[in-house]
């Protein structure tokens, strides 16, 4: 973790994680009656390797490749114009191996915090076409909604306090695979 913050404690290790995504697929795999209707989609830009280790642990259950893609849902954003300017305005990670179109659309995030990005991909998400259900997993919600979403399946949850973040950490763009509670320092 580069930014200023100070880690409190490890909610998750490797181990505890991959235990937490074998629970979500469980959660996932009851939940929708045709493994031909699903579409997994992972947010940018944790969700997306949660997204496939979810999409792998599908495709073995029901012995069939589940299509995994990845949303970048900046842009349908509602605080995007009050953001730091990008100068490069294009969509930065977005692959869709399927139509949505009539699909069981399981969205995968990292951390669920306000809603807001939730919200986001939802909205780029029907932009696309019109599912038959959109299914919200996260690995972590740390509570402090805005708005009224919640997940469908979530590996833990966890109460934080105004001044405390979650950081998931992927290998390899990470150099560990965690979860950290983290305090953040005010610069």
């Amino acid at each position: 973790m580069k930014d200023n913050c100070k880690r409190i404690r490890q909610l998750l290790d490797f181990q505890a994680m991959e235990k937490a995504l074998d629970r979500m697929a469980q959660a996932v795999a009851a939940m929708v009656e045709s493994p031909s209707d699903i579409l997994v989609l992972g947010m940018a830009s944790r969700g997306i390797p949660l997204a496939q280790k979810i999409a792998s642990r599908l495709s073995e259950r029901f012995s069939t490749r589940i299509p995994c893609g990845s949303l970048d849902a900046t842009f349908y954003r509602d605080d995007f114009h009050y953001r730091k300017h990008l100068t490069n305005t294009e969509m930065r990670i977005t692959e869709m191996p399927a139509s949505v179109e009539g699909k069981t659309v399981i969205l995968v995030d990292d951390v669920l915090y306000t809603g807001r990005s939730a919200r986001a991909a939802m909205e780029a998400i029907l932009d696309l076409g019109r599912p038959a259900a959109i299914r919200f997993c996260v690995l972590v919600d740390r509570g402090h909604r805005e708005l009224p979403i919640a997940p469908d399946v979530a590996g833990l949850t966890v109460t934080t306090l105004a001044n405390e973040e979650v950081r998931v950490l992927i290998e390899p763009n990470d150099p560990e695979t965690a979860v950290y509670l983290v305090q953040v320092e005010n610069v």
